[in-house]
């Protein structure tokens, strides 16, 4: 099981609360409670999760106007990000190696699954070498923006944007 929520910023909502509205929507869905009702904690490393609720995992994100939330039955990480010039100094820092093209689009997509990885494994963008077997998912759903979901293995996702 993978659903992936997004959403648009409300006016004057901060991007983590509109992310964490598309995560309420979404335990709500799946288990009729809201998010609040679990408490989440952090990893040494700073991957949030539920203390009380293994079998749920979910990861977070906003970028621009839009929030996300990705849940599963399994790690899971998620990345959106508004396409948008990036500097050479950042591309070469940090994904040197992983870009499949030179256009906006195809740098912030590698930005994206690298992000989505980090997340994935909890290390966050800095450990996401890809040394740990994963599948990838990239979505072009929302006009000038990119997703990444990183999972353990392949499946689809049920897309809700709400």
């Amino acid at each position: 099981m993978l659903k992936l929520y997004i959403t648009k910023l409300k006016p004057s909502e901060k991007p983590h609360d509109a992310a964490m509205r598309a995560l309420d929507k979404a335990i709500f869905e799946l288990c009729g409670k809201r998010a609040t009702d679990y408490k989440i904690d952090k990893t040494r490393l700073g991957k949030p999760f539920f203390a009380d609720c293994e079998k749920i995992k979910f990861s977070l994100s906003h970028s621009g106007e839009y929030a996300a939330a990705a849940v599963a039955d399994m790690e899971v990480g998620v990345d959106s990000e508004r396409v948008r010039p990036v500097s050479a100094r950042v591309v070469q820092r940090f994904l040197s190696g992983i870009v499949a093209g030179s256009s906006d689009e195809d740098i912030i997509e590698a930005w994206c699954k690298k992000e989505s990885y980090g997340k994935f494994v909890g290390t966050g963008l800095v450990g996401a070498d890809f040394s740990k077997p994963h599948f990838m998912l990239v979505f072009d759903c929302i006009p000038g923006y990119k997703i990444a979901v990183c999972s353990a293995k392949e499946q689809t996702a049920e897309i809700v944007v709400f």
